[in-house]
């Protein structure tokens, strides 16, 4: 038979953890998690500038071919957009869109892509800007404005 003062320390041997011990588990996991986070999502916004670059590359592709046919760039006025529904040509017709899909004269924050021609400097014949995250001029790393003639690096990054 089992004796109740063996029973007893037993007991005492099998003993759980604190709530200060779970607290600080707890702490520990959370700072972890806070560390992993801040990684991750600077290198989303880094991804989305890398797409957005992508996506210049794209419109620069697509303007040509709306030269090719139109022999100009679309004005300012008519911008990105000219690609997705074109204008009617010298010859009373309209040809087929240059771009299926307008979401790719946005950038992956949702700003609608700005597009000049000419190109505000660089003596280019057009330039596509993306604000950057904070949708607005000016800015710092990927809140920074680029360029598709600005391609060479993701700003902010040394």
């Amino acid at each position: 038979m089992l004796n109740p003062k063996t029973l007893r320390r037993a007991a005492r041997g099998n003993r759980g953890m604190t709530l200060i011990e779970i607290m600080v588990v707890l702490t520990l996991i959370g700072l972890v998690m806070t560390v992993l986070a801040t990684n991750f999502l600077g290198m989303a916004e880094n991804q989305k500038v890398q797409i957005c670059q992508t996506q210049m590359e794209q419109l620069k592709g697509r303007l040509d071919a709306f030269k090719l046919h139109y022999g100009r760039y679309p004005s300012t006025g008519e911008g990105l957009n000219a690609l997705v529904r074109p204008p009617t040509d010298k010859r009373g017709m309209t040809p087929a869109p240059f771009l299926d899909d307008a979401t790719i004269t946005y950038d992956p924050w949702g700003t609608p892509l700005q597009y000049y021609t000419p190109a505000r400097s660089g003596g280019k014949a057009f330039e596509i800007v993306s604000l950057g995250r904070d949708g607005v001029p000016g800015g710092e790393a990927v809140d920074a404005d680029f360029s598709n003639w600005q391609l060479t690096a993701i700003p902010g990054e040394n």
